[in-house]
Order: structure tokens, then sequence, then C-alpha cells
């Protein structure tokens, strides 16, 4: 009977190894989305988008559909390249970087929401799998800045050791400088006044 259940044992471990043996590779897909500068964002000043998608499987990834569909018309355009791609497969170990770049067109605060991908995993998968990328954060446009207001402020960033950074900064800066400026003024005048008087004074002594 002992050797009857070893032998049934066996044959249940042999079988196993077998189904896993059989079993098709998975692919494992990483996906990355990046933006070329997270602060700093102008209008009609572009900047650059770029997806990763790296396939860090040991199976073969097909059909993959990617759509980074943040990117809506009464706030941006798209001026080189597509916020869409296809690919027919991706190999395990293989990575794949598609790049388009965005234009802003009006100053607001937009959320950088996730791209999302499709794929199916495997020569026989049935089903399609959904992932979506990291996460950023959002994103503030403001006016266009000429380059020599901007060179402005930048060199008054250096001056400052970075504590005025913005034109804002340099406007409440320049009304504290006028509000101190005329009350130097004012004690000056007032110095003056008192020593006119004090000479005035004494001349109406020696008159007398």
């Amino acid at each position: 009977l002992l050797k009857c259940l070893t032998h049934a044992m066996l044959a249940v471990l042999l079988f196993a190894a077998a189904a896993d043996d059989a079993e098709e590779p998975r692919a494992s897909l990483l996906f990355y989305k990046k933006l070329s500068q997270t602060h700093g964002h102008a209008v009609n000043k572009p900047f650059n988008v770029t997806l990763t998608v790296y396939n860090k499987g040991v199976g073969n990834a097909y059909s993959l559909i990617v759509a980074d569909d943040n990117w809506k018309t009464d706030k941006f355009r798209i001026i080189g390249g597509g916020n869409n791609f296809t690919l027919d497969f991706l190999n395990a170990g293989d990575t794949y970087e598609h790049e388009f770049v965005v234009k802003p067109i009006r100053k607001a605060w937009h959320r950088v929401r996730p791209a999302k991908m499709f794929y199916v995993d495997g020569d026989a998968g049935e089903s399609t799998v959904s992932h979506l990328s990291n996460s950023l954060p959002d994103m503030r446009v403001i006016e266009k800045q000429d380059s020599l207001e901007e060179a402005a402020i930048m060199a008054g960033r250096v001056l400052t050791l970075n504590t005025i950074k913005t034109k804002q900064g340099w406007m409440a800066f320049a009304a504290l400088a006028l509000l101190a400026i005329c009350a130097q003024l004012y004690f000056i005048g007032s110095a003056v006044l008192h020593k006119r008087r004090h000479l005035r004074a004494l001349e109406d002594v020696k008159k007398l």
C-alpha cells in the first residue's frame, strides 16, 4: 500500500511539473510618463512628453495600444509627434520610448493624469490587460514672459541668493523699497527744516 501511495504522489508531482513547463511565459510591463520640465510652464512655451514602456517579464506582449489623452485642445496643442501610438509586439527585456511635443495656449491650472496602455499577454492571450502610467504633479501655466524680463528675474534670483524668485516678489520688494526711500526723505526733510528754523531763530536773537 505504501508503495502504491509513493507511486501516486510521484505521478502527481510529475504531472504538476509538466503543467508548469507547459504554461506560457508571461509579460510584465512597466509604463512611465515624464515631462521635460516640472515647473516654469508658460503660454506658447513648448515642452516634451516622454512615454516609456519596458517589458521586464519573460514573455512577449502583443497588440500594445498607448493613449495619453490628457492634453485637451482648449488648453494645449500637440505640435510634434502624437500623443497616441501602437506596437505590434514588445519582446521580453525590450524597451520602447515615444516622445511628443505639447504647447500650452492659455493660462491655466492643469491636472496631469496618467497615460493608459492596453496589451495582450502572450501569443495565445485571450484577454486584454490594461495598465496606467505613473502620476505627476499638477501643472501651472502662466502668461508668456518676454526674454528680457525672464533674464532680469533670473539675474535677480542670483543677486538675492534665490530669495526673490518671481515678478510679484520684485514688485513687493520695489514697493517696500519705495516706502523706505519716502520715509528716509521725510526724515531728511524734517531735519533740514528743523535746522533752518533753528538758524532763523538765532538770526532773530542776534538782531535783538
